[in-house]
C-alpha cells in the first residue's frame, strides 16, 4: 500500500513535467505532394529548424499527400481559424490564390520567366509585396515562395507536343484552378480541364484527360510519366508555392517566437531552392531512365512558336492583373 501511495503521489509530478515540456504553440503544415519532393523536403526541414530554434516551444506537424486538407480546403480552414495557439500553415500553388488575389496571377503568365533565376529575382524584390497585396484582409499571411520548377507538358498520344495548334487539337489537358492556364491551353489549341492534384494520375490513366503540365518532381513522384507517352520540355511557366499561415495566429505569436519561426522559414526557403534545382535534373534523368515516356526537347523555333501562340493571354489578363504591375515586372526581369 505504501508503494502504491508513493506511486500515486508521483503521477501529478510526472504530468506537471510533461506539461512543462509541451509545446506552447502548434503549427499544422498541410501540403498535397509527396515528402521527397522539394516542397515536402522543405516542410520537414522547417519543422526540424522550428523545434531547434524555439527549443520545443513551437511544434510543427507536417501532413503530406493531402492527408489533412487539399489546397482548396486548407485555405478555407485557415481563414476560419481563430486559434491563437494552433496555426494552420500550407504552401498551395500560386494558382490557387486567384479568388483572393488577382495580382498573383502574374506568376501564371506563359513565358514570363526564362528560368528559376528570374523567379527568384521577382520573389526577392519589393514587387513581391505588391503581388501579395490584400491577402491579410482574407485572413491569410503570405510568408515566402517555394520552388518546384518550370513546367513541362506530357501527353498520351502517337506523337509529342511540338507544333501548335496541330499537336494540341482534340486533346484535353489537366490544369490547376487557373484561368490564365485555361486560356493558355485554348490558345495552344487544346481543351483545358481543371482537376485536383490527387486526381491527376487516375484521370491520365483512364483517359479522362490526355495530358497535363507540371514540374519534373511532381511528374516523377506521382508516376505521371508511367501513363504518358511523351514529355515536351516547354518550360512555359513556373510552378511555385506561396507559403501562407492563418493571419490571426501569426499576429498573436510573441515577437521572439515569431522571429525564430521566420528565421527557420528563411533557411527552409533557401534549402527549397536547392532541392528544386537538384530535382529538375535528377527527376528528369530518372524519368528518361524509366523509359515509359520519351522526353522531347523543343527547338528554339518551336519554343518561339509556343511563345507567340500564348501571347494573347497577356493581353487578355492585363487589365485584371494591372498593366503597370505587369510592366514593372517585365522591367525588373529586363525582358
Amino acid at each position: 500500500m505504501k508503494l502504491l501511495f508513493r506511486a500515486l503521489l508521483l503521477v501529478p509530478l510526472a504530468l506537471a513535467n510533461m506539461q512543462a515540456f509541451a509545446a506552447d504553440y502548434t503549427i499544422k503544415f498541410s501540403h498535397v505532394v509527396a515528402p521527397k519532393t522539394p516542397k515536402g523536403q522543405a516542410a520537414e526541414l522547417f519543422a526540424k529548424l522550428v523545434d531547434e530554434r524555439t527549443k520545443g516551444r513551437v511544434k510543427v506537424e507536417v501532413f503530406p499527400n493531402s492527408q489533412l486538407y487539399n489546397d482548396k480546403k486548407v485555405l478555407e480552414a485557415m481563414r476560419l481559424s481563430s486559434s491563437k495557439t494552433t496555426g494552420i500553415m500550407a504552401a498551395p500553388s500560386l494558382s490557387k490564390f486567384v479568388k483572393f488575389s488577382k495580382t498573383l496571377q502574374t506568376f501564371d503568365l506563359p513565358y514570363l520567366f526564362n528560368d528559376l533565376n528570374d523567379v527568384h529575382k521577382l520573389v526577392d524584390s519589393p514587387l513581391m509585396d505588391q503581388l501579395a497585396t490584400g491577402l491579410d484582409k482574407k485572413g491569410l499571411r503570405a510568408l515566402t515562395v517555394w520552388d518546384n520548377g518550370m513546367k513541362v507538358f506530357s501527353i498520351k498520344a502517337d506523337k509529342p507536343l511540338r507544333n501548335t495548334p496541330a499537336d494540341f487539337n482534340g486533346m484535353k489537358f489537366r490544369i490547376q484552378s487557373s484561368n490564365i492556364a485555361a486560356s493558355m491551353i485554348k490558345n495552344l489549341g487544346g481543351t483545358p480541364q481543371k482537376l485536383p492534384f490527387k486526381e491527376v494520375y487516375t484521370s491520365l490513366g483512364q483517359g479522362v484527360v490526355d495530358g497535363q503540365e507540371n514540374a519534373w518532381s511532381n511528374i516523377y513522384s506521382k508516376k505521371f510519366h508511367e501513363v504518358q507517352d511523351f514529355i515536351s520540355v516547354s518550360n512555359h511557366s513556373y510552378l511555385g508555392y506561396l507559403v501562407v499561415v492563418s493571419d490571426e495566429f501569426w499576429s498573436n505569436l510573441p515577437a521572439d517566437i515569431r522571429n525564430q519561426v521566420a528565421s527557420a522559414l528563411k533557411d527552409a526557403t533557401d534549402a527549397n531552392r536547392q532541392y528544386a534545382a537538384a530535382a529538375d535534373k535528377s527527376d528528369r534523368k530518372k524519368i528518361e531512365n524509366d523509359r515509359y515516356a520519351k522526353v522531347v526537347d523543343l527547338t528554339d523555333a518551336e519554343r518561339a512558336a509556343w511563345r507567340k501562340a500564348t501571347a494573347p493571354v497577356w493581353a487578355e489578363f492585363r487589365d485584371e492583373i494591372g498593366g503597370k504591375l505587369i510592366d514593372d515586372v517585365k522591367n525588373l526581369l529586363a525582358h
